[in-house]
């Protein structure tokens, strides 16, 4: 594999050319994530103005092979555990941290999630990582309250699961805004409750400016608001920018946060009794 030192800044799919299962670098995981990305057609029932993916539909994930899934999960784990990957491909402090569902899309609108999670499980066992990494499911929600895929979280909660939530703004115009999909309050309420009565949970909001602006303050006071009543439950927020460049039309429009920036947003919110980390 002709591949450089893997990097926060690339998280190419495609760069050692599997299907499903890639590695990366996460600055927000603290090191290597092995990637499961049931999207390979980029499709999305979400299109975030700042996403990363290219030529992103709307729409749910095609089939799974989960016998060609499976077998690039078997050799990946096997390269990370057994060989010389982490050595060869990253910075020699680099350890790794999670098997984390992400990829091209939203994971949880596959039929095979549930199938894919059972998959993992076995692996797990397999290669003695139980309590070792976590299982990270990063999702923005909309399917948490489908009883297919509760099952298929509560399966894997003992496993050191956890998930990772999206919400980066409240309002039903501004979630149009930024995350282009019609979301209630309600219904934001009703799939971060299912989460949290599931799963260990963190909250991931982006932060970035629009045409140089800043966000608001009443957009953060809804975000205060709106997870107050949750702030014993949630584990922990993230709040970051833009690691890499957007795809989507709207990127020409979009700045990168600095860290003293996302940090005076954190110092606005910090009424929250909820653990913050940074990421600029």
């Amino acid at each position: 594999m002709s591949v450089d030192i893997l990097t926060i800044t690339n998280h190419d799919r495609n760069i050692f050319q599997g299907k499903y299962i890639y590695p990366v670098v996460s600055r927000r995981a603290g090191g290597l994530s092995l990637g499961i990305n049931l999207n390979t057609n980029n499709a999305c029932n979400w299109q975030c103005i700042y996403c990363e993916i290219p030529n992103l539909i709307r729409g749910k994930p095609e089939a799974i092979d989960l016998l060609k899934l499976e077998n690039e999960l078997d050799y990946w784990l096997n390269e990370i555990i057994n060989k010389s990957f982490l050595d060869q491909y990253t910075d020699k402090k680099t350890e790794f941290k999670d098997i984390a569902f992400s990829g091209n899309g939203e994971p949880t609108a596959s039929k095979e999630f549930g199938a894919v999670t059972k998959i993992l499980i076995k692996k797990i066992s397999k290669f003695n990582l139980n309590q070792k990494i976590k299982i990270r499911l990063i999702t923005n929600g909309s399917y948490i309250s489908n009883p297919n895929i509760q099952k298929a979280l509560t399966s894997i909660e003992k496993f050191n699961s956890e998930v990772w939530f999206k919400i980066d703004q409240i309002s039903p115009k501004e979630v149009m805004a930024i995350n282009q999909i019609n979301l209630s309050t309600n219904s934001l309420k009703k799939n971060l409750e299912a989460c949290l009565s599931i799963c260990p949970t963190i909250i991931q909001t982006c932060l970035f400016k629009i045409n140089k602006k800043f966000p608001e303050q009443a957009a953060l006071d809804a975000y205060v608001n709106f997870l107050k009543p949750y702030e014993k439950k949630i584990k922990g927020i993230h709040l970051y920018s833009l690691a890499r460049p957007s795809e989507q039309s709207s990127k020409n429009k979009l700045t990168r946060l600095t860290q003293d920036e996302i940090e005076d947003i954190a110092t606005k919110i910090k009424v929250l009794k909820i653990p913050i980390n940074i990421y600029s």
